[in-house]
This record gives structure tokens, C-alpha cells and sequence, in this order.
């Protein structure tokens, strides 16, 4: 379950291909990556992603996987595991994560030249899946080598999975596109018509509407909302493998899920800043504050539904519907506070900003405490249901009402931009 769940992580994020028809083609607001470095050095497209998916390869493996070896290495010597083994588990994961990493950037550089050869490859590729599981006609090991090392004992079988995951990063550089023709779609003018639609909103309507409206034409509503909702499940999934894979008691009751709700909203925040350049905005009569404003309205537009759909799932799963009311809080405490906080110490610029240590050390004295302590709370509701309440609501009201205090001062913090 393991070695399964790192094939999946490196499958999230290996779809480079994407990426870079993105960044070729399409303006990524104001994000400067190194992707775009071929518009400024005498270097092809082919080599900067290629420098890029080794740059990748090593985050991930700094920012995920040695920290998790790592914290299974502190435990090791108190439930009789050696070291050497825990070194292995290492190696074999990042094998596997490097397998579905190279299998999800082949298959992004594919999708980028002909949709009908991704077609037939994915068609093969769930074939394998099912003959795998669960038809079980073809053991684990054949298809991740670095899995069947546990049983093989053979270092030939390392090998060979990193002999598979270079083909296949080799096959996604050779299908790297240097050009990409420019999409581009022709839209009526609907401005008016959205206005209408949100005139509850006052006098933040239009440029609401506008927001709204890029959203939609710059296809990014789907990632935006997709990637809320599915990060919100890879948190329960995480859960579900240590719980069942690993047979390890963790009873997380709904509350305790929906605590997450406000770290989730981050990323999707920064991708609604995202959308465009701000620049053009110096010259029309609107102040950052306003457009952050309405930003901040259009991640409830977005998010809400999913929010509350992710809490009844949840609640449904767990047999703990009784929960739902006050999960429903929770999350939407959580969700509103978090995202207030990141505009209001990041405004436009979420992407650039907030990876200043000087924010990142803001963000975390201000949003951590309060988190934690739900999370406490809801893990006390087994034990003493009255207190973890009482902790539970009285925490949700307070996020929303440092919410409102906070949203009444971003005029002040960036009227003067």
C-alpha cells in the first residue's frame, strides 16, 4: 500500500508536458519559472525540462519522501526494525515514485502532440491495472521491479526500476514539444449579463464578474476546484492506507478532517491570483485592496459547495452524520480564516510573497495555533464530548469573528498600492 501510494504521488505530479504547453503558450500570471527560460537563453525547451524534471525529482524526494524514511527511522529501533532495512524501504519508494513520475510526464508530453496515442496508452495501461488488480493475473513485483526486490532479494530488480522510470522520462523528453501552437477562443460579451447576476454583492459586482468571468475563459475553474477538493481526499486517503494497509488505529472522526478544509484553500487562492497579469490594473480606477476583495469571493463561490459535499462524504464514511453540523462550522471557520490570513499578508502576489520567510513565519504564528487546537478538540470528542465541544465552537466563532476583523483591514494594507 505503501510503495502504491508513492506510484500515485509521483503520478500527481509529473505532468510536466502540461505544464509546459501552459507556460509556452498561455501567460501563468505573474509566476517567472524556469521554464520560460528558453524565451531569454540560447537553450532548447527539450533541455530546460529536462533540468526541470531532475529539479522536481529532487524536491519531492527532499520534501516528502526522506522525511517520511526519516520519521520511520526515529520509530525503528522501538518496534525491532534495522536500519538497513528502513534504508531499503527508502530506496524502493523513491524507485517507485520515479516509476510514476515518468510514467505521468510520458504520458503529459504524449497528450500534447496527439490525444489518440494518449488514448491508446492509457487504454494499455488500465488493461495492465486490471490484469494487476484485481483480475491478479500478474503479481505486484512485475510491475514495480522495486517492489518485487522485497521478496527477490535481487539488486538486478533495482535496477531494472530505474532503468524503466529513465525510458520512460527519455520517451517524455522526445516527445517534448519545442513550439506550441497558440489556443485561442473567441468568447461574447457576457460581462453585463454575469454583472446582473451578482448585484446582491454591491458595489463589488463587476469586478467580481470580471474575476469570474477569467476564471471560466482561462480554463482554470476545473484545476482550481479539482485540486481543492482533491487534495481534501488524498488527506482522507492517506488515512485510509495507514488504517487498512497498515492496520494502524487511527480513528479520525469528521471533525478532525474538516480541520483541513483552511490549509487546502491556500493553493487554491494563490491559482485564483494566478490567472493573469495584475500590471493592467494600474490603469483603471480599482485599488488592491477592492480586487483582493473580490478574489476572496470567488474562492467562496468556488470552494463552498465542494466543502460542504467533502463533510457529508466524509460523515457518510465514517457512520458519523451526528458530526456533520459541527464539521460544517469547523470547515467553513477554518477555510475563511486561512484564506483571509494569505490575503491579507499576501494581497495579489500570493505566489511570490508567501514563500518569504518573513510570511511563511506570519502565516504560521497566526493560523497553526487555532488549527491544532481544533484538531485536539475533535480527537478529545471520545473522551470528553461536553469540553471538546464547548473547545470545538467556541474556537469555530472566534475564526470567523478574526475573519471579519482581518477582512475590515486589508483597505489599510494595501489601499496605497
Amino acid at each position: 500500500m505503501l510503495h502504491l501510494g508513492a506510484f500515485f504521488y509521483g503520478f500527481f505530479v509529473g505532468g510536466l508536458g502540461i505544464l509546459g504547453e501552459n507556460v509556452i503558450s498561455k501567460k501563468l500570471g505573474q509566476v517567472n519559472l524556469l521554464l520560460q527560460l528558453p524565451h531569454i537563453y540560447p537553450v532548447s525547451f527539450k533541455q530546460v525540462m529536462v533540468v526541470f524534471y531532475i529539479k522536481d525529482a529532487l524536491f519531492y524526494l527532499m520534501y516528502s519522501l526522506v522525511p517520511l524514511v526519516l520519521g520511520i527511522g526515529t520509530v525503528a529501533p522501538h518496534v525491532g526494525v534495522s536500519y538497513g532495512s528502513i534504508t531499503i524501504l527508502g530506496v524502493t519508494l523513491f524507485l517507485v515514485f520515479m516509476m510514476g513520475m515518468g510514467v505521468s510526464f510520458m504520458l503529459s508530453t504524449i497528450f500534447a502532440r496527439s490525444r489518440k496515442i494518449m488514448g491508446i496508452i492509457s487504454v494499455l495501461i488500465f488493461s495492465l491495472i486490471l490484469l494487476v488488480y484485481p483480475l491478479k493475473m500478474i503479481p505486484f513485483g512485475y510491475v514495480f521491479p522495486a517492489l518485487a526486490f522485497w521478496e527477490t532479494h535481487s539488486v538486478l530488480s533495482l535496477v531494472f526500476s530505474a532503468l524503466i522510470s529513465l525510458a520512460f522520462a527519455v520517451v517524455a523528453i522526445l516527445f517534448t514539444q519545442e513550439q506550441y501552437t497558440l489556443n485561442q477562443h473567441r468568447y461574447p460579451g457576457t460581462l453585463l449579463t454575469v454583472e446582473k447576476r451578482f448585484r446582491p454583492i454591491g458595489s463589488l459586482q463587476t469586478i467580481l464578474s470580471k474575476e469570474w468571468l477569467e476564471l471560466h475563459r482561462s480554463k482554470s475553474l476545473f484545476p482550481a476546484v479539482a485540486g481543492f477538493g482533491g487534495q481534501l481526499m488524498a488527506v482522507y486517503f492517506v488515512s485510509w492506507i495507514f488504517q487498512t494497509g497498515f492496520s494502524v488505529p487511527l480513528n479520525f472522526n469528521v471533525v478532525f478532517f474538516s480541520g483541513f478544509v483552511g490549509f487546502m484553500g491556500v493553493m487554491t487562492y494563490s491559482v485564483l491570483t494566478n490567472i493573469e497579469h495584475n500590471e493592467y490594473l494600474n490603469l483603471i480606477p480599482v485599488t488592491v485592496d477592492r480586487v483582493v476583495k473580490a478574489k476572496l469571493l470567488l474562492y467562496l463561490l468556488s470552494t463552498s459547495l465542494i466543502t460542504v459535499g467533502y463533510v457529508f462524504v466524509i460523515g457518510l464514511l465514517k457512520a458519523e452524520l451526528y458530526y456533520v453540523p459541527l464539521s460544517l462550522g469547523v470547515a467553513m471557520s477554518t477555510s475563511i480564516f486561512v484564506v483571509i490570513v494569505v490575503a491579507y499578508l499576501t494581497g495579489l502576489w500570493t505566489n511570490t510573497m508567501f514563500f518569504g520567510v518573513k510570511t511563511i513565519m506570519k502565516f504560521s504564528a497566526i493560523v497553526v495555533p487555532p488549527l491544532i487546537l481544533l484538531e485536539i478538540a475533535s480527537l478529545m470528542l471520545q473522551s470528553n464530548v461536553q469540553t471538546a465541544m464547548k473547545i470545538i465552537i467556541i474556537t469555530s466563532l472566534a475564526l470567523f469573528a478574526a475573519s471579519c476583523l482581518i477582512y475590515t483591514q486589508l483597505q489599510k494594507k494595501w489601499k496605497d498600492l
